[in-house]
């Protein structure tokens, strides 16, 4: 597919993107320690920008690189799907509700949502790698895992102690652990990435039947 294109420029382009990354998850940490994600009372402009930036940035490379829509879409599947396996931290949010430090309306579907996702992930990488996963399974995984994450921001902010924090009241528990240092660079750093790869799962999926590399059922 990509046979034209010369694979000093799609190395070179991984190189970049590695270094991109990086430099986001760097300055996720730094933010998080400096404590400028968590400001009660402000709208979650910083949130924002550890999302809108890196993602605009993909999708301008991705759309003016023809080496880098070569690097992003060959990407093994397999490791596209396994490398959800982090987000058995949802583990971390159950207990994090449990002991009352999570409101249950953001623990409980976030934490078991994203647990389902782990768990599904890891049950279709040996599929996937044997060529029996179908495009229905990995369509469903995906669209589940792309929504729980959406969620999770979404609740994350009406749960929040800005003024977009419309689910809490005043006895109501936040969601400032999530904006807390080391806990932050989930919403800085490890969500919006994983955006990025539930959509350019997405696009595997799409070729699916074209490639024959796995079953259409």
């Amino acid at each position: 597919m990509f046979h034209d294109i010369d694979n000093a420029r799609v190395a070179r382009a991984r190189a970049l993107a590695l270094v991109a990354v990086l430099v986001w998850f760097t300055a996720a940490c730094l933010a998080g320690v400096a404590g400028i994600v968590n400001r009660p009372g402000e709208p979650p402009l910083v949130l924002l920008d550890f999302i809108a930036v890196p993602v605009l940035g993909f999708v301008a490379a991705y759309a003016l690189s023809a080496s880098f829509r070569a690097f992003a879409d060959g990407l093994d599947l397999a490791l596209l799907v396994g490398s959800h396996v982090w987000r058995f931290v949802g583990l971390g949010f159950v207990i994090a509700w449990l002991s009352g430090a999570l409101p249950p309306g953001f623990g409980i579907p976030e934490g078991f949502g994203d647990i389902v996702a782990a768990a599904w992930a890891l049950t279709l990488v040996p599929m996937i790698r044997r060529g029996t996963a179908s495009r229905r399974q990995l369509l469903a995984w995906n669209t589940w895992g792309l929504v729980d994450l959406l969620s999770a921001l979404t609740m994350g902010v009406l749960y929040s102690e800005g003024p977009l924090g419309l689910l809490r009241s005043g006895t109501t528990v936040s969601t400032r652990l999530m904006v807390t240092f080391p806990v932050s660079l989930i919403p800085t750093f490890f969500v919006p990435l994983f955006l990025l790869l539930h959509a350019l799962t997405f696009r595997r999926i799409a070729g699916i039947y074209e490639r024959s590399s796995l079953s259409p059922a």
